[in-house]
C-alpha cells in the first residue's frame, strides 16, 4: 500500500497544470499591453475578448507584459474579420486550450508515459497530426493542427520531457525521464512513415523537435 501511495505521489509531481488564467487589460497600445496579473508564465499564449468576441491572440512576455498577435484561427474567407482593436479593461484568457495536448514521443512506452504523467490532459491522437505534414512537421504545420483542433500544449519526449505551449513553442514544464532514440517523426499507428536517411541517425529528430522550441 505504501509503495502504491509513492507511486501516485511521484507521478503527480509531473502533473502540468492546465488552468486557463483570466486577466484584464491596463494599459495598451496597438502592439503591447499590459495586464493585471504579473505571475503569467512568459510564453503562454491567450486570446484577447472584446465584447464576448475574439478580436486577436496575446503572448506574454512575462511580469505582466503582453504582445498582441494576429488571430489566424479565423480562416473562413466568408467571414468578416474583426478590426476592434483591444481595449483598456478587455479581458485575455490565458490557457483557453490547455486541458488539450498533443504527445510526440519515439514508441508507444513513451507515449503510454506522458499520458500517465499528466492524466488530467485530454490527449489527442497523435495519427490526427500525421495527416498534418509529408516528411518533417514544421512550426506551421503544428500550429495549424492546434488551431483546427483545439489543442493548447505539445509535450515532446526527447532527452528530457518538454510541454510547450503550441502557439509560441516555448517550453512551459520539463521533467526529467527516461527516453528511447527516435527511428521515425513519433509514435503512432497510422503507417505513413517510412525509412529514411534522416531517421536512421540516432537522435536526429531529438535534435530537430529541439530546434522548433524555445527556452531549452
Amino acid at each position: 500500500m505504501k509503495k502504491i501511495l509513492f507511486l501516485l505521489v511521484f507521478v503527480n509531481l509531473f502533473a502540468f497544470n492546465p488552468n486557463r488564467i483570466n486577466t484584464k487589460i491596463l494599459i495598451t497600445d496597438l502592439h503591447y499591453a499590459i495586464v493585471d496579473n504579473k505571475d503569467i508564465q512568459n510564453g503562454l499564449t491567450g486570446y484577447v475578448i472584446h465584447n464576448k468576441m475574439i478580436i486577436a491572440k496575446a503572448l506574454s512576455l512575462g511580469n505582466g507584459n503582453v504582445k498582441y498577435l494576429p488571430f489566424g484561427a479565423l480562416k473562413n474567407s466568408a467571414l468578416a474579420k474583426p478590426k476592434i482593436m483591444p481595449k483598456k479593461g478587455d479581458k485575455i484568457i490565458f490557457g483557453l486550450y490547455n486541458k488539450r495536448g498533443l504527445i510526440i514521443a519515439p514508441n508507444q512506452n513513451g507515449y503510454i508515459q506522458a499520458q500517465n504523467n499528466h492524466p488530467n490532459i485530454k490527449w489527442i491522437n497523435s495519427d490526427l497530426f500525421a495527416t498534418y505534414f509529408e516528411s518533417k512537421p514544421t512550426k506551421e504545420n503544428f500550429r495549424n493542427f492546434c488551431s483546427d483542433v483545439k489543442v493548447g500544449i505539445i509535450d515532446f519526449i526527447l532527452d528530457k520531457e518538454y510541454i510547450v505551449d503550441c502557439q509560441s513553442m516555448t517550453i512551459l514544464q520539463t521533467n526529467k525521464i527516461k527516453t528511447s532514440t527516435y527511428t521515425k517523426p513519433f509514435f503512432c499507428s497510422y503507417d505513413k512513415f517510412g525509412s529514411s536517411l534522416f531517421s536512421s541517425i540516432p537522435n536526429n529528430w531529438i535534435k530537430y523537435y529541439k530546434s522548433l522550441i524555445k527556452g531549452k
